[in-house]
């Protein structure tokens, strides 16, 4: 059995958390935390999950918590529970080792985040048509890829006379600045 200690304040998001791993999972989050960002996760069986929301801020205060329950299981869970305990945070190591010392399976792990991919170098018609639709209220921008096509000729005629709005389409969505899997179009542009 293992239960995840996570310094969510260090991490930032569940993402890289696999929680199939764990039968418990605590997550430690802070007053600059409001929301907890599951990702994608994907939870196949039961897991119990606790949220020690601390509404003090300080420095290590976080780290000062989980410093504490580590302690504390260490004490009172069955034996042959393995601690993990998932941060970035290097100041752990020693805590780590120490509980390894006493007998116990303990150790950090780094969540695996996925890069994210390196920005796409646009045509200047597509650099043209993000900023023009970065510009316009998401409720007025185009809702069909047709109008949206059309709405891409219009707009890039003066940087070109020849222009294939369906490829600046196409460089968006390879972009991933607009979804187009409905027959709704969703923009991922920030505004």
């Amino acid at each position: 059995m293992i239960w995840g200690f996570v310094d969510y304040e260090n991490i930032g998001s569940l993402k890289g958390v696999e929680f199939g791993k764990y039968q418990k999972l605590f997550i430690f989050c802070g007053p600059k935390n409001p929301n907890i960002k599951l990702g994608n996760a994907v939870i196949n069986e039961f897991i119990k999950i606790e949220i020690i929301k601390l509404k003090t801020n300080g420095a290590n205060n976080l780290d000062f918590h989980m410093a504490y329950y580590l302690g504390k299981f260490s004490q009172t869970a069955p034996q042959d529970v393995q601690f993990h305990v998932i941060s970035k945070d290097n100041g752990f190591n020693g805590l780590v080792s120490h509980i390894k010392k006493t007998g116990r399976v303990c150790q950090k792990n780094t969540p695996k985040v996925e890069e994210k991919p390196k920005a796409v170098k646009l045509s200047p018609c597509a650099e043209l048509t993000v900023e023009r639709l970065s510009n316009i209220d998401g409720r007025k921008r185009p809702r069909k890829e047709q109008q949206l096509v059309n709405w891409i000729e219009s707009q890039c005629r003066s940087v070109s006379k020849d222009i294939n709005a369906k490829s600046v389409l196409g460089e968006l969505v390879i972009a991933g600045l607009i979804n187009k899997d409905n027959p709704v179009l969703k923009y991922l542009l920030k505004r």
